[in-house]
């Protein structure tokens, strides 16, 4: 599953904002979206170092800003 702002204007919403709505309602913590986030990364259509370097970034801010 990933989580996408279709047309914000439209919409009145941004990316952040859905984040938070999934947060809610799916009752997930900052390692949960994190999680939401890497599936974003490996559906898009980024080339294979590209999304290894954006998983990298999300790793690192797990392990280093949400250790235990």
């Amino acid at each position: 599953m990933t989580i996408n702002s279709d047309d914000p204007p439209m919409f009145g919403t941004d990316l952040n904002s859905e984040y938070g709505v999934a947060a809610r309602l799916l009752d997930l913590d900052e390692r949960g979206l994190a999680d939401l986030a890497r599936n974003a990364v490996e559906a898009s259509f980024l080339d294979a170092p590209g999304k290894a370097r954006i998983a990298a970034e999300i790793d690192t801010y797990t392990t280093e800003w949400l250790a235990p």
